[in-house]
Formats: structure tokens, sequence, C-alpha cells
């Protein structure tokens, strides 16, 4: 496995926090955020990105507000730790930080920037990130693994952003698979920790099934080939609990009680690709529990027909094509 400097140690913000810590509820929102670029020009970002007529200071701090918004909501409970996805840099994070969040407690922050890639992974946090680093996926882009410091235990995260499948399933999904190793790899080093896996997986938790005979970067544990397929890199994950072991994580999507349609909407289907994965420790009655996982609607993130409002660089107005979802854990009344 191999292991890169982090591009950004965790920095803190000075500010007085309103927002006091929870000792008995722990929360982790997860959101790609589509493609938002700092307002230097620098000829790396998105071809429609690169027009200063379109692209300015101005709409920048304008994508910066509606995010704060989002990330601010009450509704929220203002969550523990934030992990985004298509962030350009470290600028983003701080001026997200200087301008909203520092004012609620969110103080420390880290992110994976890859070479070659336009945009990177953060995590933003209320509780101090003890440590962080970066684990290379070759091919693809860099995860970000941070261990955070909290009144329960620590907890390590790791945010990722898997390959889309524009050119094909069969070309992309190798470098899926590349980075479902890399995060297999990964979290072999905290067994028995508290351990989650948030990004955008760009594919399905059922997908293995979609696809008969053909390794996937996602198995479903009770898929026939699920051995063979952890043995060459897929990530095993399960909606059942008691299936749950090392190298297995749980799927909230899968259990069987699911009802959530998705978090991405594309030709009228929804998808399941932003996912917040669980390590078998958030289930033994000790320290944190897995308690919910939601897929955030608020109304003011919706068109008309109920899809994601992305963000519109020519009216300057919406979000995101991705809702946000989020875990939250609670504290075990057993303490065993």
């Amino acid at each position: 496995m191999i292991v890169l400097l982090l591009i950004l140690i965790t920095s803190c913000f000075g500010c007085s926090c309103d927002i006091p810590a929870d000792e008995h509820v722990f929360r982790v929102l997860s959101y790609n955020v589509e493609n938002l670029f700092d307002a230097t020009l620098d000829g790396t970002e998105h071809a429609e990105y690169q027009d200063p007529g379109k692209w300015s200071e101005r709409s920048y701090r304008l994508r910066l507000r509606n995010l704060g918004k989002i990330l601010l909501d009450p509704a929220l409970n203002h969550p523990d730790v934030i992990i985004l996805q298509e962030i350009e840099n470290e600028r983003v994070m701080e001026d997200l930080l200087s301008f909203h969040l520092a004012k609620k407690g969110y103080r420390s922050y880290a992110v994976a920037r890859t070479e070659g890639s336009p945009i990177s992974v953060g995590a933003i946090s209320r509780h101090p990130i003890v440590r962080s680093s970066v684990h290379a996926v070759p091919g693809g882009r860099n995860i970000l693994e941070v261990v955070i410091s909290t009144p329960v235990e620590e907890v390590v995260i790791f945010a990722l952003h898997a390959k889309s499948q524009i050119g094909g399933f069969s070309e992309s999904e190798l470098l899926r698979i590349e980075n479902a190793k890399s995060v297999s790899l990964a979290s072999r080093d905290h067994v028995d920790k508290a351990v989650l896996i948030c990004g955008d997986f760009n594919q399905n938790p059922r997908v293995v099934h979609q696809h008969e005979g053909v390794q996937t970067a996602l198995v479903d544990v009770v898929h026939p080939n699920a051995k063979l397929y952890g043995r060459a890199g897929s990530l095993l994950i399960s909606g059942n609990a008691d299936f749950l072991g090392p190298g297995i994580f749980y799927n909230p999507y899968l259990a069987e009680d699911c009802r959530l349609a998705g978090s991405y909407c594309y030709g009228g289907v929804w998808h399941r690709y932003d996912q917040i994965l669980l390590s078998p420790s958030l289930f033994d009655r000790r320290n944190w529990e897995y308690s919910t996982f939601e897929v955030i609607r608020f109304p003011y993130l919706l068109k008309g027909d109920g899809t994601p409002k992305r963000w519109d660089l020519k009216t300057l107005s919406g979000y995101s094509d991705h809702l946000p979802v989020m875990v939250t854990l609670t504290r075990s009344p057993w303490e065993i």
C-alpha cells in the first residue's frame, strides 16, 4: 500500500463556539458538492469554469454561501464531521470555514489532492483531527484518511470519490476496483475500531447482482463469488449486521427495511452512489453504535420534479447534482 504525504495538514480556526459537543450523538455527513472551484482561474478547472465572465469571485462566494446554508441548516443538528467531494483545493475549505462554518465550532480540516485532477476530497470537523494521511489509488483519485478524537473513542474516517461510469462500465470499473482495494487495505490497520468509509462510490450497492460473472468494486457478501472478489480487492458489504466481520462493512442501503430511493438522479433513474459504510465495531454494543442513515432532502435542494437542484452557472443559483447523506451514531447504553 502506498501512502502519500497529506497535501494539507489539519488546521485550526480560532472562534467562539456556541454549539456544545454532544457526548451521546455523533453525526457524519457526506456530500458531493459538484465542482466547487475557488475564484482563482489557473487553467486546471473544468472548461466551463475557465470563463471569467461566468466564474468569478462573486459567483464563487455565492456558491460558498449556498453550501454554508445547507451545512448549517438547523435540521442537520450540526454534523460533527463533514466529508466533501469535488472541492478544488484547500482554499475552498479555508474560505468555507472562515466565512461560514467556524462560527459554529468547525475548526479542523484536511484535504487530499491528486496530481493532475482538478477536484479533491476533504474533511471538516468540530472535533480535533489527531492524525491524517492519504492513500494512493493507482490511476484514480487519492483517498483521505482522518482520525477524529471524540468524547467516546477515536473514529477513523475514509473519504473517497470513485471514478465515474463515463466511458463505459467495464472500462471504468477497473479504476473503481483499485479504489476499493486501496481503502480495503488501509482499513485493515484499524481492526476493531470505529471506521466509516464515506463518499461518492459511483455505483450502486447491488451492482454485483446486475453483472453476473463480473467482479465489481462493491460486492454484496451474499453473492456466490463474494470471497473470491474480496480476495481480488473488492469491498465486501452487507445490510445485515449478523453477516459483518473483518473486512465486511455495513451498508444501510442493503438493509431489508431500507426504502431510500438514492441521492443522485440520472436519466430519470435514482442511484445510490453516495454511501457511508460502517465497520463491525459500530454494532458490538461498545462505545459508538450505528443508529440511522438518511438522504437529506430539504425542499430547497430539489426542483419541482423532486430531483436535485444542481448549480447553474447561468443563473448563479442551485446547489449540486447530488444530495447529502448522513449517518448518526449514538453512545451505547450498555457500555460493555
